[in-house]
């Protein structure tokens, strides 16, 4: 991080402290290599049960969210992304987490009120593209964990063995859909209609209890950091060259917020288009690369800070609620409380980011349409002893933290379930009363002091266009 970064938002250690009493800053794990390790003891494949998997995906291909100003508007044809996969189609309904009507969204509110794109698609919707992309990573994970065979979770959908569980947004609610045709093939889903006389739940949540994100509706000072990155990020020094080298070259000459290239917003544009084939405007070809590196840097910002001081605090606001759910859906089911096999959730490229970002896995590009990062729990039939593999994308992946801890399983490598739990309560659970308690404490008085410092520069949120930034997260 360069010096100049570091001048954005310094927190005193006396003031961290003060708020955050024992929690310790430590960077020693970054610097961990996984592969320095050998690992010594060996668990025979043969011995194991998967018991549980649990994952979390980003939703399918969408219609961009934003736009780039001065650049002309491409057309996302209704009649070609606007229709149905027909292999995704069943019977299904979106409750509330305790099991009432659908909660409004206040997300979608927002994209109806910018109208339509040219072509008549809506702002942010799954299309066809994004649903063959999610339905394909559904039959992905049936051929991993669905069949008849003893190393399978189940052979066919029951409610009662799969928890399905979408954020309150129409493109995370058709992608669980279409993940969840994958998994059991529609026409198994259409018989449950058929036979039970119901529909397939989904479980949802209202905008200021959802945690499936980094959410600044919950937290002031997950706004404030939010803000930090998205709104005033337009002026951070370490990007305000290239910003202005691009508003150069598109002639954008107003200062007005709106009128600001952002590289966020800029970047979802350009993958919207280049995921569905679409006209990337030639005089942007040259900063592809470089709109793209800064919009990873300024999502990262968006969830851990501009500090470094902030990452670890910061993090654990951004994904300690979600850890909270994975760890409690494996302690319910080893405790037999809950013995659900498995849980899909529906969510977004924030989510994935926050999560690499927290278990310190490859954070340096943008989780792509479609991804999936997943935990699988298995069982040693000789010793009962737990196990997890952790997956992001298909691919077993090592927590830097806990390499000393993995055992030997063929090509791949677990970790025992009480390092990997005590890792989680120990340093990325954040449970709903610490939160709260963090986020209702005077560190955002500490971090809006140090941004205020900035002087010129400092943008002031007057903009209606400025405060709804401010109120989503990063990407989504």
């Amino acid at each position: 991080m360069s010096s100049t970064t570091k001048k954005l938002m310094v927190i005193s250690v006396g003031g961290l402290t003060g708020v955050l009493g024992a929690w310790a800053y430590s960077r020693s794990d970054d610097n961990e290599d996984p592969k320095s390790s050998k690992l010594t003891t060996k668990v025979n494949k043969s011995d194991l049960r998967l018991k549980q998997v649990q994952v979390i995906f980003r939703h399918g291909a969408r219609t961009p969210i934003h736009l780039i100003p001065g650049v002309e508007e491409v057309t996302y044809d209704s009649k070609k992304w606007k229709k149905f996969l027909p292999a995704t189609l069943y019977d299904y309904e979106v409750l509330s987490i305790d099991g009432k009507d659908t909660p409004d969204s206040k997300y979608e509110t927002h994209y109806r009120r910018l109208g339509l794109l040219k072509g008549g698609c809506e702002f942010g919707m799954l299309t066809y593209l994004g649903q063959e992309q999610t339905y394909n990573l559904g039959k992905r994970l049936r051929k991993s964990y669905i069949g008849k065979s003893p190393d399978k979770l189940m052979s066919e959908f029951d409610p009662n063995l799969v928890y399905l569980r979408t954020t309150n947004m129409n493109r995370t609610k058709d992608s669980l859909r279409c993940v969840l045709a994958g998994v059991f093939g529609a026409e198994q889903l259409k018989e449950y209609n058929s036979k039970t006389g119901r529909k397939v739940q989904f479980f949802t949540a209202i905008q200021d209890e959802e945690h499936l994100f980094p959410n600044p509706h919950t937290c002031p000072v997950l706004r404030q950091v939010n803000r930090s990155a998205i709104v005033e990020g337009v002026d951070i020094p370490e990007l305000m060259d290239d910003r202005l080298e691009i508003e150069k070259a598109l002639g954008l000459k107003g200062i007005e917020w709106k009128n600001k290239i952002h590289f966020i917003s800029a970047r979802d544009d350009l993958a919207a288009r280049e995921a569905h084939g679409l006209e990337i405007p030639k005089i942007l070809l040259p900063f592809r690369d470089m709109i793209t590196d800064n919009a990873v840097k300024m999502f990262q910002y968006s969830f851990i800070g501009q500090h470094e001081l902030q990452n670890d605090i910061c993090s654990k606001l951004s994904s300690g609620r979600m850890i909270e759910q994975f760890r409690n859906a494996i302690q319910d089911f080893i405790t037999d409380r809950r013995p659900v096999p498995l849980y899909l959730y529906s969510a977004h490229d924030s989510s994935l980011m926050a999560l690499l970002l927290a278990l310190k896995l490859d954070s340096k590009k943008w989780p792509p349409f479609a991804s999936d990062l997943l935990f699988e729990l298995y069982q040693c039939v000789a010793t009962k002893k737990y196990y997890v593999i952790v997956r992001y994308n298909g691919q077993a992946v090592i927590l830097p933290k806990l390499v000393e801890k993995y055992v030997h399983c063929g090509k791949e490598a677990l970790v025992p379930l009480e390092h990997f739990m005590k890792y989680l309560n120990e340093e990325k659970v954040m449970e709903a009363k610490e939160y709260k308690r963090v986020c209702e404490s005077n560190i955002l008085e500490i971090i809006s002091a140090e941004i205020e410092k900035r002087g010129e520069g400092v943008v002031k949120l007057e903009d209606e266009e400025a405060e709804e930034m401010t109120d989503n997260p990063a990407g989504m």
